[in-house]
């Protein structure tokens, strides 16, 4: 398994993906700034601390990174089926079971380490502008948020990337499906309770950044496990057409 995900690792390098992705993450906190400039009650909203670093989470979420990282992991997942390379490999042989494991870890960790870069950046600006303000607590916090996010994000929509990966079908296919279902969980964003059944709404329950009840946790965390349940049934029947 240690070798497949090394193997996947630099797999990456030779991906255009990697700068479509940092392209996205650049204009979305330059779109944020821009946004925080506007005024409600004589105060720019960038002026308070917090708001940024919650505001690039929640655009991203909702507009960006669910439906970059689907594209990614449906990518991944495909690519040696597009590039017609999967025939070579099954002459080494290789566990094609273990390869599309260490495929989801990839894309999970990716999920993780992308918002990671996001905190980082989001951050950054957030110290630059209210260096006074910046405590302890609320780092860890919002890093908390972040992280959560991440594993969130991947878990919402592991069930699109799997499915991609059983139709064998363009990886784009993957993203379009996914901005349209980050875009949907807007509408179920204020509705207590059903925003915790909506995976992609339940994302921000489960990350702490909505206060809400321990049912509505709950509920989140098994909408998740949910997600990643059917992601898994498909990737078993995946392993079973291709043996």
């Amino acid at each position: 398994m240690k070798t497949l995900l090394l193997a996947e690792y630099k797999k990456l390098h030779r991906s255009k993906l990697i700068f479509l992705l940092v392209f996205a993450l650049i204009m979305t906190l330059g779109v944020v700034f821009l946004q925080g400039q506007f005024s409600f009650s004589g105060k720019k909203y960038i002026d308070t601390f917090g708001w940024y670093i919650l505001q690039v989470q929640s655009l991203t979420t909702y507009f960006v990174l669910p439906s970059l990282i689907a594209l990614f992991g449906g990518y991944i997942i495909c690519r040696e089926e597009q590039e017609d390379v999967l025939k070579s490999l099954r002459l080494i042989p290789i566990d094609e079971s273990n390869m599309i494991t260490a495929k989801m870890i990839i894309t999970l960790l990716g999920s993780i380490f992308v918002y990671l870069i996001l905190f980082t950046a989001s951050l950054i600006i957030e110290a630059v502008l209210h260096l006074n303000a910046v405590n302890m607590s609320e780092l860890v916090h919002y890093f908390v948020v972040y992280v959560l996010t991440g594993i969130g994000v991947f878990m919402t929509i592991s069930p699109i990337i799997a499915f991609v990966g059983l139709i064998k079908k363009s990886y784009w296919i993957a993203l379009i499906v996914t901005e349209i279902y980050s875009f949907i969980g807007i509408f179920f964003a204020s509705k207590e309770v059903v925003r915790a059944i909506y995976p992609i709404s339940s994302i921000f329950v489960l990350s702490g950044v909505y206060k809400t009840s321990m049912m509505e946790f709950v509920i989140s965390i098994s909408v998740n496990i949910i997600c990643c349940l059917v992601a898994h049934k498909i990737l078993q029947i995946i392993s079973i057409d291709e043996k």
